[in-house]
């Protein structure tokens, strides 16, 4: 039964908290047991990732020309995948969501990673630091106009999504609450080398009224008084709860991890270890209970075949399958769920899923040893084949029907001879096409 031992856990948590795992991933996590697990991804500062830095240097040589944001956007692919900090880049992509700032308006890939890289730093600290840090972003600066907002000429572009997406949600603020967080916002600017400034001649000092308090407010004033309301507890618990769990928890769930919020002073590492270890976490609802975002169906695939030669055209992927990293669609971000699902996006990863298994040349990106994994595996028969794919791929979650449809796949015309190289090549690959391609690998 699923989930119902330590190692299907741990990929299970994997999953999740993190882009699916390599075998040797796996094997290490789960070693540590489902507990020991948890607790090595909620403190990533413990965990030596300086393999990963090494890694990746050769491709930040473009990473400082504010115009380079393919290259901005693999190198964050490839972090992701070779990342021994798994939750911690997890985090970094919800917020990235959360705070959904586009490259389509910013138009600087520096901006967008120092944005993405406050998110890494701070994404599993005190939510109300976050804040303050995000509000003189200078990418946020520039994407909800706040840098253009003066005394005496308030924009309000970024006083109403403050309160809208970031912290208390529709139907937990007034047009009168915007209209003086707005004023309480001035000044907030940027230099001409996009450095963050504080213009206090653009700031107004005045008395605001602002969710039934008065004083002479500024940014820091609004923004405690927003993370102090409950709705927000609610409100940045349930998200996250749907990110790493499932879609519409019931109101019991919220009232706990609210507590958890609020008593911990916002910080959301407490919150996720929370989610991680309530009974939620583990339940018959939640194994496979989301559909997976690209990120996390591309990056997972490439993990289970140990796939090392990535391609930059893997953003463009992304992009294709609903998910063009550093350029969510609106400030309101990727909708997810059901919506990452359609004719086209679902023909992506099935496209994804052939170009994975048919990747035979070693000198070329995409290059999956199958036949080497299966020697590595010792595996013996056609039977056994099909089990080590699907629980590779899908936990073993798949119908008797659907499992024996996979058997005769690799037993006609005749029967698979495991000791017949081209046909195990052939017939392998073709097996992970089928199994990348099943309805439950569309779900994490």
């Amino acid at each position: 039964m699923a989930l119902d031992n330590a190692r299907s856990q741990v990929a299970h948590l994997l999953r999740r908290a993190g882009f699916g795992a390599t075998a040797a991933e796996l094997d290490m996590y789960t070693q540590h047991g489902f507990a020991g697990a948890v607790d090595r991804l909620l403190n990533p500062e413990q965990v030596d990732d300086s393999a990963t830095d090494q890694l990746l240097q050769p491709l930040t040589a473009n990473l400082g020309d504010r115009k380079q944001i393919e290259a901005s956007k693999f190198w964050w692919l490839n972090r992701m995948l070779y990342t021994q900090r798994p939750l911690q880049e997890k985090v970094t992509l919800f917020w990235h969501n959360h705070f959904a700032t586009a490259n389509t308006k910013v138009a600087n890939s520096v901006l967008m990673l120092q944005q993405i890289q406050l998110f890494r730093d701070q994404g599993m600290g005190n939510f109300e630091t976050l804040l303050q840090q995000v509000t003189r972003d200078p990418a946020m600066l520039i994407w909800l106009d706040n840098r253009l907002n003066r005394k005496g000429a308030p924009n309000e572009n970024y006083a109403r999504e403050v309160q809208e997406l970031f912290t208390v949600g529709i139907g937990n603020y007034t047009e009168q609450d915007i209209h003086e967080a707005a004023r309480a916002f001035t000044g907030h600017s940027l230099d001409k080398n996009l450095n963050y400034v504080f213009n206090a001649n653009q700031h107004d000092n005045g008395t605001k009224t602002f969710q039934g308090q008065t004083g002479n407010f500024d940014a820091n004033d609004i923004l405690a008084i927003l993370v102090r309301n409950p709705a927000t507890a609610r409100f940045i618990t349930t998200k996250l709860f749907s990110w790493f769990v499932y879609d519409n928890p019931d109101p019991s769930v919220i009232d706990r991890l609210a507590n958890t919020f609020t008593s911990s002073g916002f910080d959301i590492r407490s919150v996720l270890k929370d989610i991680f270890t309530g009974p939620e976490f583990l339940s018959p609802q939640a194994f496979h209970g989301v559909i997976k975002q690209p990120v996390d169906f591309v990056v997972g695939s490439l993990k289970s075949l140990n796939v090392q030669n990535v391609g930059p055209d893997v953003t463009q992927v992304l992009r294709r399958m609903g998910q063009d990293l550093l350029n969510p669609p609106d400030v309101s971000g990727w909708k997810g769920g059901p919506a990452w699902i359609n004719s086209t996006t679902l023909f992506e990863r099935f496209n994804w899923g052939d170009r994975l298994s048919m990747g035979r040349d070693s000198t070329k990106p995409y290059f999956a040893d199958i036949p080497g994994q299966i020697q590595a595996q010792g595996i013996g028969s056609p039977d056994a084949l099909v089990d080590y794919y699907v629980g590779l791929f899908v936990d073993g979650d798949v119908t008797p029907e659907a499992r024996q449809n996979l058997i005769d796949y690799l037993n006609q015309p005749t029967p698979l001879a495991l000791s017949d190289g081209a046909a195990i090549d052939l017939k392998a690959r073709g097996l992970v096409h089928l199994a990348l391609a099943t309805p439950t690998y569309q779900l994490g």
